[in-house]
């Protein structure tokens, strides 16, 4: 009796190690964070001295390194390197079998995986395909510096945690193509605004640029700085609703035709609502031209009432626009534009975004320096 509840002690052990290893990986920010953690945890659950997970390419029969976890001593090396399956038999039947094996040194088995062991200092091996939608998409590699052999249920349960792995990497790869196809709707977007108005040429392009480096100067990651791209990209597509004598007016606008003017953050919100998946976006796009003093429009919010994207488009909209020419004035410089930036820090921009910006642009004018010393 007292076997049996150690048995199923374990399983279910084994079962909250599963969900919660699952959890961790669809919270990663991306598909490398997702492998790191999960090689991490892989680590940890089987009491091993490191893991590497590598991804597969069936065209090639090669695996490449792709992330790792070592506890020291032990030492692995993990450079994104690549390996020509035809070199490890063993492996290659793991990937095209989608079984799982193991090797001990000294067991007499397979001689290039004993010489990688001994090459490398461990004693022992397990190896596990990683499988999404019925096929190995990678290599899951788990080595020990003590001479162990890894047991059926060890394998088992590796081989568990893959196939959960796998179907998070399916969601990760679904998210991924769904996000390419609104990008490209929110390029066509942009595309269609630009076509309309004579100052905005490439400007949604550069802005969404400049706004992924400067978000993730900010600590922007994920999610969030994903739809703060997309919000760049998106800031002046309301404009499409916007009168040409007014938004292509050489010269200053009267007051009324500002009140007309700055009816596009809502028009842009609106467009982009019905665009599934894009509800972050939206409020970015409706909050680009609210200020940190909780004088911008069209809600009048402040401070950390407006999401951070918003204020990293709003600093990055405002530097370009200073940089560059236009009808009724010149492009001020980049020192002029960063004064006025923080000049105005503090009433009209968030202050952490603007110093980001300040990091982003020094940067970008070392690069040139260099480039222009070296040329």
């Amino acid at each position: 009796m007292r076997a049996r509840s150690d048995s199923t002690r374990r399983r279910f052990d084994d079962l909250i190690s599963v969900i919660e290893s699952t959890r961790a990986l669809a919270s990663a920010a991306d598909v490398p964070e997702a492998m790191s953690l999960f090689a991490r945890q892989l680590t940890t659950l089987f009491d091993a001295s490191a893991c590497l997970i590598s991804s597969y390419d069936r065209a090639t029969q090669q695996v490449t390194d792709w992330a790792a976890h070592v506890v020291p001593p032990a030492q692995l090396n993990v450079m994104a390197e690549d390996y020509p399956l035809s070199e490890y038999p063993v492996t290659l039947r793991v990937l095209t079998d989608l079984v799982e094996a193991t090797a001990t040194l000294g067991d007499g088995g397979d001689r290039a995986e004993q010489a990688f062991l001994e090459q490398h200092g461990f004693k022992a091996n397990l190896l596990s395909p990683l499988v999404m939608g019925g096929k190995a998409v990678g290599l899951i590699e788990l080595f020990d510096t003590r001479h162990r052999v890894f047991t059926q249920d060890e394998m088992q349960f590796c081989r568990l945690l893959a196939d959960h792995a796998g179907i998070v990497l399916g969601t990760a790869s679904l998210a991924d193509r769904l996000e390419e196809q609104h990008l490209a709707t929110v390029g066509a977007l942009a595309a269609a605004l630009e076509a309309k108005d004579a100052y905005t040429g490439n400007h949604a392009q550069t802005i969404a640029e400049f706004a992924l480096a400067v978000g993730e100067e900010l600590g922007l990651a994920g999610r969030e700085l994903r739809a703060t791209r997309m919000g760049a990209l998106l800031h002046d597509v309301g404009k499409i609703g916007i009168p040409e004598s007014i938004l292509n007016k050489p010269g200053p606008l009267t007051d009324d035709e500002f009140t007309v003017m700055k009816r596009h953050t809502l028009i842009g919100a609106d467009i982009i609502s019905g665009i599934p998946g894009m509800e972050e976006v939206v409020g970015l796009v409706r909050s680009s031209h609210e200020r940190w003093d909780g004088r911008g429009y069209p809600d009048g919010l402040q401070g950390t009432e407006v999401p951070r994207g918003a204020y990293v488009i709003a600093v990055c909209d405002a530097y370009h626009a200073m940089t560059e020419d236009r009808v009724y004035r010149k492009a001020m410089s980049v020192e002029g534009a960063m004064q006025e930036l923080r000049r105005c820090s503090g009433s009209q921009f968030m202050p952490a975004a603007v110093e980001a910006l300040a990091r982003v642009v020094e940067r970008g004018l070392q690069r040139r320096v260099r480039f222009s010393q070296a040329a």
